[in-house]
């Protein structure tokens, strides 16, 4: 089972720099979260189906984007840095906006459904924006800002809705 690595709210224990690439992830997050037409007479608009689950989306998604934004301890010297955090930003935010629609787990639209999950994941959201405006700006300390805004909810909702994945190794 991955899981989440102990992180960020405390900048001195953060780890050294290290780009991931995300863009295939980013492809992936559309693709798995892509909206289907609704086939029910009189539906309008595009439905959302979700084809994965959120643990799913939680661990081949959202974990390496936060993890990339979280580990950028030192400002980026190169732009291919910057890059690389501008794309686990826009993955945070479309697996943000997947998440919030539920998942294929068993619990997972309920819980799309509750108020509490609700707040952690707008939080998320807004974190995310934050990241990306900062990153977009090539603002080292807001992006630590908006990854110290990041952590606390995460480790919440972790810790009401999937109890045990905070630190577990």
């Amino acid at each position: 089972m991955s899981t989440m690595t102990s992180l960020p709210g405390r900048r001195a224990a953060r780890s050294a720099y290290a780009p991931k690439a995300l863009s295939a992830a980013a492809v992936a997050v559309l693709l798995l979260g892509a909206p289907t037409l609704a086939q029910e007479s009189g539906a309008k608009g595009p439905s959302f189906t979700p084809l994965v689950s959120i643990k799913e989306l939680m661990e081949k998604t959202i974990t390496p984007a936060t993890n990339t934004l979280w580990n950028a301890i030192d400002p980026p010297t190169e732009d291919a840095q910057w890059v690389a955090l501008e794309e686990a930003a826009v993955t945070l935010l479309v697996a943000s906006s997947v998440v919030a629609q539920g998942g294929t787990g068993p619990m997972d639209n309920e819980w799309a459904r509750e108020p509490g999950w609700q707040a952690y994941n707008q939080v998320m959201i807004d974190a995310g924006r934050k990241a990306l405006e900062a990153v977009r700006n090539r603002d080292h300390d807001a992006l630590l800002e908006a990854g110290d805004v990041l952590y606390p909810p995460c480790e919440g909702c972790h810790q009401q809705y999937n109890p045990g994945v905070i630190n577990a190794q």
